[in-house]
């Protein structure tokens, strides 16, 4: 409807302009429908100047983002990783230190004993297992004859 009245507004002869009109052009188009497209593609193509302006913008901030994130991630593995190399290395002084004041411990001496005990007992029960074995055969034998 705003159209119309646009259109009748721009159509309007006064009775001043009558006399003139054969020496100056005509103000409203002869072609309302051309013109309509005309206006529409030129604010169409307008708004896309506006929107590619916004979206270029747009684009570049979010590159930046993404270069901001991935300097990010990078310094977040090298910080990482330093953390980590200083954790191993206090772990390390750690144990170096307590062996350090530790030495060997003190029970290796009487566990060294406690084990050739062990082996000495063995092998006297097993001494012992044979004579048993030899008195019991010599037993058996003893019995048949009799």
């Amino acid at each position: 409807m705003a159209g119309n009245v646009l259109w009748a507004h721009l159509l309007r002869k006064d009775p001043a302009t009558n006399e003139s009109i054969s020496q100056i052009p005509p103000l409203a188009p002869r072609d309302k429908i051309g013109t309509s497209v005309r206006m529409l593609i030129h604010d169409t193509q307008a708004n896309l100047e506006k929107f590619s302006a916004r979206l270029d913008s747009l684009l570049l901030r979010v590159e930046d983002c993404k270069a901001q994130v991935l300097n990010t991630n990078k310094l977040l593995d090298n910080e990482r990783d330093r953390v980590l190399t200083e954790i191993l290395d206090i772990a390390n002084r750690c144990q170096s230190e307590l062996k350090s004041h530790v030495g060997t411990p003190a029970q290796t001496h009487a566990l060294d004993l406690v084990q050739v005990s062990q082996l000495s007992t063995e092998r006297n029960v097993q001494a012992l297992e044979k004579r048993i074995d030899a008195l019991q055969t010599v037993s058996s034998i003893e019995l048949r004859r009799c």
